[in-house]
C-alpha cells in the first residue's frame, strides 16, 4: 500500500483506537455529551487539531474561523489556503500561543499512544480546550457535531446540519432495503493484513443502511482477517479504501485465489474513498453513497 508514512501512522492510529473503544465498549458515545459554561465560546480564532473536527467547522461554516489545523486537514474544501499546521501527536505549545488562539479543538486520537492529552498544557495556561469524542456509531456522530456546535453556541446551526443528515440516510436506507441484499466484505489495509471490522464500528452500519451485509457481523471491533477466511466466506461484493495513487481494486483482483470469489469473478469490487470512510463527520454521506451505488446500481 503507496502512501506517505505520516498519513499511515494516522490511520493505524486512528482504528487503533476504535479497536480500543469498541473493544471496551465504553467510548463518550455512549454517554451524553455536553460543553461546560466554561468551554462556551464565541471563538474568532480556532486551531483544528483532527480533520473530522475541522470538516464538521466548515459543515457549521465556521471555515473562515481557522487560524491553524493539524496536517490531515490542510486539504479538506473550505479551509483557507496556506495556514499554520499543528503536529497531530506533539503540539509545538510555544507556536500555537503565539497564535493566539481563542479555541483548541482536540480529539480522543490526538492523545492515542502519548502520556497525556498534547493539549493540556494549553489549557492549563488559560485557552479554551474542547476535545470532541471519536464515534463509532453514526448517532456517535451526530451526537459530536452538536458537541462542537454548542462548544462555538451555534446548537440550531448544528441541529440543521444533523437534520439534514439524519434525512437522507434514511432515504438510502429505504432504497437500500427496497434492492437486494448482497454480501459485503470491507478492507480497511491491505495484504498481508487485511484489516476489516464487525459490529461496533459505523462502517458496519453503513453497509447495512446501503443495503449490504457484513460478511464478519458476527465479529465485533476491528480485527485483521486472513485470507482463508475471506475466501470460505464468499462475499458479493468488495470495498477497499483508496488514497491517490493507489489502486486496491487491481490487487484484490489480482490477489492470489481469490479469482474465485464472487465479487472478483463478477467484478464487484470497488474503491471507497478513505477520506469520508475513515472521519467521523457530515462527509461520512459521500462514502455511503459509494456504497449504495455500489450494492444496488439501479436505485
Amino acid at each position: 500500500m503507496i502512501f506517505n508514512r505520516g498519513m499511515k501512522i494516522f490511520l493505524f492510529s486512528f482504528f487503533a483506537l476504535l479497536f480500543f473503544i469498541s473493544g471496551i465498549g465504553c467510548s463518550r458515545n455512549a454517554n451524553t455529551a455536553s460543553v461546560n459554561e466554561s468551554e462556551r465560546n464565541d471563538a474568532r480564532r480556532i486551531i483544528s487539531a483532527a480533520p473530522s473536527n475541522t470538516e464538521i467547522l466548515i459543515g457549521l461554516g465556521m471555515g473562515d474561523r481557522l487560524i491553524a489545523v493539524d496536517p490531515y486537514s490542510k486539504d479538506i474544501s473550505g479551509v483557507p489556503a496556506n495556514l499554520p499546521l499543528v503536529d497531530f501527536f506533539y503540539p509545538d505549545t510555544e507556536a500555537i500561543i503565539g497564535l493566539e488562539p481563542d479555541l483548541i479543538l482536540a480529539n480522543e486520537i490526538n492523545s492515542f499512544g502519548v502520556a497525556d492529552n498534547p493539549f493540556k498544557l494549553l489549557g492549563d495556561l488559560g485557552i479554551t480546550v474542547v476535545q470532541v469524542p471519536t464515534s463509532v456509531s453514526i448517532e456517535g456522530i451526530y451526537r459530536d457535531i452538536i458537541f462542537v456546535a454548542e462548544a462555538l453556541e451555534l446548537k440550531e446551526r448544528g441541529e440543521a446540519l444533523v437534520s439534514a443528515m439524519r434525512e437522507e440516510i434514511e432515504a438510502i436506507a429505504a432504497a437500500g432495503q427496497a434492492g437486494e441484499r448482497k454480501s459485503v466484505y470491507f478492507e480497511i489495509s491491505p495484504d498481508p493484513t487485511m484489516v476489516t471490522f464487525g459490529q461496533g464500528a459505523y462502517l458496519n452500519e453503513m453497509i447495512e443502511i446501503a443495503g449490504g451485509k457484513n460478511i464478519f457481523a458476527d465479529q465485533n471491533g476491528w480485527f485483521s482477517a486472513s485470507a482463508e477466511e475471506i475466501i470460505s466466506r464468499n462475499p458479493d461484493v468488495i470495498f477497499a479504501l483508496v488514497y491517490p495513487g493507489e489502486d486496491p481494486v487491481k490487487e484484490i483482483k489480482n490477489r492470489r485465489a481469490f479469482e474465485n470469489v464472487s465479487a472478483v469473478a463478477q467484478n464487484q469490487v470497488y474503491a471507497i474513498d478513505a477520506d469520508s470512510a475513515s472521519r467521523p463527520s457530515q462527509n461520512i454521506l459521500l462514502a455511503l453513497r459509494e456504497m449504495a451505488r455500489a450494492i444496488n446500481p439501479s436505485l
